[in-house]
């Protein structure tokens, strides 16, 4: 049995996605799993500092209900972790809203309780690191962009792309072996996994994530600054593509209207000759 939930932040307008599964000797309870999806999304909220109010939407009317009061609840495993959720609600002094909205209106965490493979977000204190920023080869401001980035529960897009080596340093002219050798096998095997392929676009990449971590970069922040620059590079070559058309479109366009006027002028010309005299 699948659990899904999204955090939605107003303030840092990011969400945290999560997912699980309910084993099965845990429950069989549809049920329990609807307020098991409630008690992890809240933790996560937690987690992440929510400054709230927080309004939870679900489209389990009788969990929202219950929660709220209005249906009884007549089973002990239900009974157990509702008061699992008031505690952390009490403990945290949460000022939270409870609101019930049809499946249709919950379908991104609908689809992720149906995903089969683990959606995990990590936290500061979670990531791992190769190099301590204080000993990293970066200098200046891009180090302290990288240790802000570090602090950082979800980085914005902005952030990455405002990441970027000004000028070259230490890492830039190591070789891929090399980066290998200073990063260390679990780095490596990382990266590997993450841009597999022998061609020289994957091994740039890859080489592009050790560099990353080795400037002091948390490692799951570098993989993540990669992709965003792949996915960046896709966007403006779409982008250059679709204006070189739309260029060419033009210059089609405009020659068909110089066709179109000359025929159009000389015709009126006739015509004037005709009709004046």
């Amino acid at each position: 049995m699948g659990l899904g939930w999204v955090v939605t932040l107003q303030n840092n307008s990011f969400s945290i996605l999560g997912n699980d599964r309910l084993e099965k000797q845990t429950s069989n309870n549809a049920l329990f799993a609807e307020y098991l999806a409630l008690k992890k999304g809240m933790l996560e909220y937690v987690k992440a500092d929510g400054q709230g109010p927080l309004t939870v939407m679900g489209d389990s009317q009788t969990v929202i209900y219950q929660m709220r009061g209005i249906y009884p609840i007549m089973d002990d495993e239900i009974w157990n972790i509702h008061r699992d959720i008031i505690n952390i609600i009490r403990e945290y002094e949460l000022d939270i809203h409870f609101r019930w909205v049809p499946r249709m209106r919950n379908k991104q965490a609908d689809r992720l309780s149906k995903t089969k493979h683990k959606v995990r977000f990590e936290y500061p204190k979670d990531r791992e690191f190769l190099v301590d920023i204080r000993n990293s080869p970066a200098i200046g401001k891009l180090r302290k962009k990288i240790a802000v980035m570090n602090a950082t529960p979800f980085p914005t897009n902005a952030m990455y792309k405002r990441l970027h080596v000004s000028s070259k340093d230490v890492l830039s002219d190591k070789d891929l072996f090399e980066l290998r050798e200073m990063a260390g096998k679990k780095a490596t095997r990382m990266v590997i996994e993450t841009f597999p392929g022998k061609l020289n676009k994957n091994k740039y990449h890859q080489s592009q994530a050790l560099c990353w971590m080795l400037r002091g970069l948390a490692v799951d922040l570098a993989i993540k600054k990669v992709k965003f620059d792949i996915n960046k590079k896709k966007a403006n070559n779409n982008s250059s593509k679709k204006f070189v058309s739309a260029k060419k479109r033009n210059k089609k366009s405009q020659s068909k209207k110089k066709s179109r006027t000359s025929n159009r002028g000389a015709k009126y010309y006739l015509n004037r000759q005709t009709f004046a005299f």
